[in-house]
Parts: C-alpha cells; structure tokens; sequence
C-alpha cells in the first residue's frame, strides 16, 4: 500500500511538472495571441479612420466643385457688369462730347 502512495505522489508531481512544462510552452503563446489581437484592434481602428478620412475627402472635393462652378459664375458676372459699365461709360462721354462738338 506504501508503493501505491509513493506512486500516486510521483504521479501527481510529474503531472504538476508537465502541468507547469505546458503553461510556460503556453504563455509565449498566449501573448502572442494578445500582441495580434491589439494589432488587429488597431488595424481595425486605422480602417474606420481612413474610411471616415475618405467621406471628408469626397465632401470637400464636391465643395470644391461646388465652390469652382459658383466662381466661374461670379467671373461670368463679373466681366458682365464691367462690360455693362464699359458701354454705360461710353454712353455718358459721348452725352456730354456731343452737344459741345455739334456746336462748334
């Protein structure tokens, strides 16, 4: 009955040890494991950023455009009214040469 006990003893202290052998073979593992996961998280937040930077990108490109037609439309109003104030110039220059050249 001495021999069983003993037996059980080393049985249960190899058990402990190769219990001890797989944790250690285990924890490089498992950080690793947690290193990857923090990778992906981060992956994953880079991802969600550079979809939401490229929203923004879109949205100022249409602004721009928005902006580039509206200052082509302000250049067409432009050149009108100076063409517009051109002829208007002219107009009154002609008005106040005319009776004086007709006079004379």
């Amino acid at each position: 009955m001495m021999n069983d006990s003993a037996d059980i003893k080393t049985a249960a202290a190899r058990l402990q040890s190769a219990l001890r052998s797989l944790e250690d073979t285990l924890n490089p593992i498992v950080s690793r494991v947690s290193d990857l996961e923090k990778i992906a998280k981060q992956a994953e937040t880079f991802g969600e950023d550079r979809a939401q930077l490229a929203t923004l990108l879109d949205e100022s490109t249409a602004k721009e455009a928005k902006f580039a037609d509206r200052e082509a439309q302000f250049n067409a109003l432009a050149e009108s009214s100076a063409k517009e104030l051109d002829d208007i110039i002219t107009q009154v220059q002609r008005a106040l040469a005319g009776p004086s050249k007709g006079a004379l």
